[in-house]
């Protein structure tokens, strides 16, 4: 089976523990978080440190730009297992890949991209790569990784931020941690 991300999550989860130590270890370790790259433009980077800045000091806790990458990802995934439709989710994906703020940044390098490290539950990576993998298995080929997902739902976040769709997510984000 190919790799639908960094850390191939998906490969672990095949492996057949011999022993009760092992099987443990590895029930354990699906609760752990592990860590992922993803290359974001460095002005949406700073965009989202505001953001995280906010809900830290409003929410009163530590929140990151990976703890927002995060978010965005629980979104994602709340939706597949409620809309269980891979076509339409790799067609979401097409469109927002397309978008000019994607292209600008990521296909036309048009802007400066900053390595970012993130960590996610390693179960909610294997979704994610599961939901990839669904893709696959019905077009023949799938055109993300889990990190070009994430770096989509990160920018289209900021895009709507900045045209004013989602105006009060932040709130949101707030309301939802507090």
């Amino acid at each position: 089976m190919r790799a639908y991300s960094s850390v191939n999550v998906i490969e672990e989860y095949l492996e057949k523990p011999s022993n009760f130590f092992g099987r443990f270890l590895k029930a354990f370790s699906q609760n752990a978080k592990v860590e992922l790259e993803i290359m974001l433009p460095r002005r949406m980077y700073l965009k989202g440190e505001l953001i995280a800045e906010t809900v830290s000091d409003k929410a009163n806790i530590v929140f990151s730009t990976s703890d927002l990458v995060d978010l965005l990802s629980e979104e994602l995934l709340e939706y597949y297992s409620l809309n269980p439709n891979p076509l339409k989710l790799n067609r979401t994906f097409k469109e927002i890949s397309s978008m000019s703020m994607i292209q600008r940044y990521y296909r036309y390098s048009k802007g400066d991209l900053i390595p970012v490290k993130i960590k996610l539950l390693k179960k909610d990576v294997f979704k994610l790569e599961m939901l990839l993998a669904d893709i696959e298995e019905i077009e023949d080929r799938v055109d993300f990784t889990v990190e070009s997902i994430l770096e989509m739902q990160y920018v289209n976040y900021m895009h709507d931020l900045l045209t004013g769709t989602k105006e009060d997510s932040v709130r949101q984000i707030i309301k939802k941690i507090s």
